[in-house]
């Protein structure tokens, strides 16, 4: 996601790159930030975002698998390709913020935490104020459903990204993860048989 730049393979003519990016923090409300931790804190998108996306996958490996590629926050990089760089610097807790670059640098917190069943952080980069939420749950029969909710807004957010673009992200993200984990558990299924 490059925001105030390129959108779609075509450049941003009308306005510079630097007076674009200063027009969106300028704009951007202050409390933004508190409204959005509130909704995160139960585990919530911004059902009001100009940008949201929601989807889900069936990956053919346990809940655990799945959990463990999810919150091991250092090592998203070695799994997940649009991620540069990934540090987290304390536990999976609320309250514990990271920091991440996909195309830009991302500063998150995270919001909730019930193990093996949900994730939830809030982040915020340039003018974006991002509510991403992942849920687990164990299938009848075996494997699990992941489902990821994301909300981002901001003033004139919609100018430079948009849902489809989001949902295309978010995609890659459950693509990425699924093969990972399903590629972690075949050894493990092959062994038990």
């Amino acid at each position: 996601m490059e925001l105030c730049g390129r959108r779609n393979g075509d450049t941003m003519t009308r306005i510079s790159r630097g007076l674009c990016v200063a027009l969106l923090l300028s704009t951007t409300p202050a409390h933004a930030g508190d409204r959005l931790e509130d909704l995160a804190l139960n585990g919530q998108i911004n059902a009001a975002a100009p940008i949201q996306a929601s989807l889900q996958v069936v990956v053919n490996a346990p809940p655990a698998v799945v959990w463990h590629l999810l919150t091991d926050i250092n090592n998203w990089p070695r799994w997940q390709s649009a991620i540069a760089t990934a540090s987290i610097k304390g536990p999976i807790a609320p309250g514990t913020t990271f920091h991440w670059k996909s195309g830009m640098s991302i500063t998150s917190k995270i919001a909730q935490v019930d193990p093996g069943r949900r994730f939830t952080w809030t982040g915020s980069a340039m003018m974006a104020h991002v509510i991403h939420t992942w849920t687990i749950q164990l299938r009848p029969g075996g494997g699990t459903l992941l489902e990821t909710k994301e909300s981002m807004d901001g003033s004139l957010l919609t100018l430079v990204y948009s849902s489809k673009e989001l949902e295309k992200a978010d995609q890659l993200w459950l693509d990425s993860l699924k093969r990972t984990a399903e590629n972690q558990s075949a050894p493990q299924a092959k062994s038990n048989e």
